[in-house]
């Protein structure tokens, strides 16, 4: 076509042109041109070098370009936690050391070097102020003989010398160690960690200062796998009280006072132990079985006001649920729907109304590690491919008109995505 001719072409021809191709791309997973905010995920995807296989961290666009590789000479295990002013990103190395690097690629800096150990896991979690870490490590003893242990940290950020060992526990073994027996749960801001010891539940500050006694008298506090779980605010704790599967959901503020039980149901039966709290800590999102479904196959997505003391049903139909994540302004809950390697992306508003399912056209599959941009609009998943043991990375926008593949055919296994605060 001439170039006067393509000059004489209607705006809303050109206006038409442009929104099919948009769509087009859209439903090819491709990047569009549409105007909209690019965010920064951070993720890690094991890659085969020669006869080597490596877990390699990498930051992108979610339009998929200006995809960078960070740290290519180390092995990146998991737990990836950016500072909340977005200028780093806190990692774990080969399940024992602990890097942070600039949110550019440079400043590759080891925190902490550990020795090797059963069962090791780090949670990590930023200060306020973006310049220190506080980390607790466990290393399992509770099905060991010989006992594990549980280890708090903290870090200036400075190196491996600017790292502090807070306190050391030993846990498990026979006979059971029982100075603490449970994990280390930190607060979200880093400033505070609650414990289990002697069948009570304690606080105490990260510099291992202020150990408290929260609640009165012994008890059943974390049996079957349950947590002690901070409100987003830092003022109170939820947990799972009494002998598994009969449990109730249980608060207490983080000074020890107004113990409440939430549920109060003497029928009712936990088996997938998870508390959700909402983004402004008024609300405990949490899977609801019915008395016997222990396999998980009868369950409902629950929704306490802890103000109002009252629960509802937010699903009203009796299914495998997983995966539940609440969107940082709070108004969305997604989640997974399905048996394993059958499953499917929804969200649905708070308020229990408008269900919508996401990416349909994806075969059903196994899907994991939900995580919500922090402006609420995005969400990034992990997909299994079906044949095949090969898994992606994509995000989808909220009202899942764009879907868009985030990993290239040299990714076997992406995992871990965390967005960069904006």
């Amino acid at each position: 076509m001439r170039l006067h001719k393509l000059l004489r072409i209607k705006p809303i021809a050109l206006i038409s042109l442009t929104l099919a191709i948009t769509v087009f791309l859209s439903l090819q997973g491709l990047p569009t041109t549409a105007t909209q905010k690019q965010r920064i995920l951070a993720f890690t995807a094991l890659q085969r070098r020669g006869s080597e296989m490596r877990n390699n961290l990498f930051v992108v666009n979610t339009n998929a370009w200006n995809r960078r590789q960070f740290a290519p000479n180390i092995d990146v295990s998991y737990t990836l936690v950016w500072s909340p002013n977005g200028d780093r990103l806190a990692l774990v190395s080969g399940d024992t050391d602990i890097y942070t690097v600039k949110a550019d690629g440079s400043g590759l800096t080891k925190q902490f070097a550990g020795d090797s150990c059963k069962a090791s896991s780090f949670e990590i979690v930023w200060f306020s102020n973006s310049q220190k870490l506080v980390f607790a490590r466990s290393c399992d003893g509770f099905t060991s003989d010989s006992p594990g242990s549980q280890s708090l940290y903290t870090s200036d950020t400075s190196g491996i010398k600017g790292t502090k060992l807070v306190r050391k526990w030993e846990v498990g073994g026979r006979p059971a160690k029982t100075e603490i027996s449970s994990e280390c749960y930190l607060a979200p801001d880093g400033q505070q960690v609650a414990f289990v010891k002697d069948k009570n539940i304690y606080k105490m500050n990260a510099d291992g200062s202020g150990i408290t006694k929260l609640t009165k008298s012994p008890g059943e506090y974390i049996s079957g796998g349950s947590e002690l779980v901070w409100s987003p605010d830092r003022t109170k704790i939820a947990f799972l009280f009494g002998a598994y599967p009969k449990q109730q959901i249980y608060t207490i503020n983080a000074d020890g006072t107004n113990l409440k039980n939430l549920t109060n149901n003497p029928q009712n039966e936990v088996y997938n132990v998870k508390l959700f709290w909402s983004p402004d800590s008024s609300r405990i999102a949490y899977y609801y079985n019915k008395p016997g479904d222990s396999a998980g196959e009868q369950q409902d997505i629950y929704l306490l006001d802890i103000n109002r003391g009252t629960a509802k049903n937010l699903t009203q139909k009796p299914r495998n649920y997983d995966q539940l994540s609440w969107s940082p302004d709070g108004k969305f809950i997604a989640f997974l729907a399905g048996e394993f390697n059958n499953q499917k992306l929804y969200t649905i508003n708070a308020d229990g109304k408008q269900l919508n399912q996401l990416a349909p056209r994806l075969k059903p599959s196994e899907i994991s590690e939900l995580a919500w941009s922090t402006d609420s609009q995005q969400i990034a998943f992990i997909f299994n491919e079906i044949p095949g043991d090969k898994s992606n990375l994509y995000v989808i926008n909220r009202d899942g008109l764009v879907l868009t593949k985030l990993t290239n055919d040299k990714d076997l296994n992406a995992s871990n995505p965390v967005w960069q605060p904006q």
